[in-house]
């Protein structure tokens, strides 16, 4: 059976208290943590310093789920895979050797992904995809998050189904990854569209109606019962 893996966003931590934080999501079970890297330029925030990736590196076993958000990829890379992050993935929008960048990530033992903005077309990433491991699909605009009035784009559903059969077709063993706005309710949906890792962020884990034990509770049991009916 399928297994469905919710991995919390570090920016909806407190990070003034990131390593308390990170020793809750340890103690409820969790497995890995979306950490979000934004160079200012990609967009006006910067949440999170390399810095901080490596020392909150040396305090969890956690799986550093890594999304790349910057206008030049190549010097963010060589930092978050000399701090240790478990998974990588970037942008390609503003990228000239993507396919270079990927093979780098491997070869360093990390596996290697892209992430898809709501305005990029697949057919401009499909020749990346045999060189991934997963693909991280946008449902927002990409560190722009804090915006107010930022709505999930509806054609995105259609892009997870149309990058699920493609790779079912090409016969590419590659995950899939949705990040933005992702609530309780989205999970089985997206999760019958192909999605297999879900950012959990103001909508799940961090939601204000609940405790964070008590939305772990909730997002494990609507992604169990999934898993136990396939």
């Amino acid at each position: 059976m399928e297994r469905l893996t919710i991995s919390p966003s570090l920016i909806c931590m407190d990070l003034c208290n990131t390593g308390t934080e990170v020793r809750c999501l340890e103690a409820l079970g969790c497995r890995m943590v979306h950490v979000d890297v934004i160079d200012g330029r990609f967009s006006p925030d910067m949440p999170l310093g390399i810095n901080m990736i490596q020392q909150l590196r040396q305090k969890t076993r956690l799986i550093f789920d890594a999304h790349l958000m910057a206008a030049d990829n190549a010097p963010y890379v060589e930092l978050l895979l000399a701090a240790g992050v478990d998974r990588l993935c970037f942008h390609t929008e503003f990228e000239p050797r993507p396919n270079i960048l990927l093979r780098k990530i491997r070869s360093a033992g990390c596996q290697p992904g892209i992430a898809i903005s709501p305005e990029t077309p697949l057919s401009q990433v499909e020749h990346l995809l045999p060189l991934c491991d997963f693909v991280l699909i946008m449902r927002i605009d990409a560190g722009y998050a804090h915006l107010p009035g930022q709505g999930v784009y509806p054609h995105v559903d259609e892009k997870i189904a149309a990058l699920s059969a493609y790779c079912k077709s090409h016969g590419l063993d590659i995950e899939i990854e949705v990040d933005g706005r992702v609530g309780f309710e989205d999970l089985v949906p997206l999760a019958e569209l192909g999605v297999r890792t879900f950012v959990s962020g103001s909508r799940g884990l961090f939601s204000p109606q609940g405790t964070r034990e008590q939305n772990w509770k909730k997002l494990t049991a609507i992604t169990e019962a999934w898993r136990e009916q396939q």
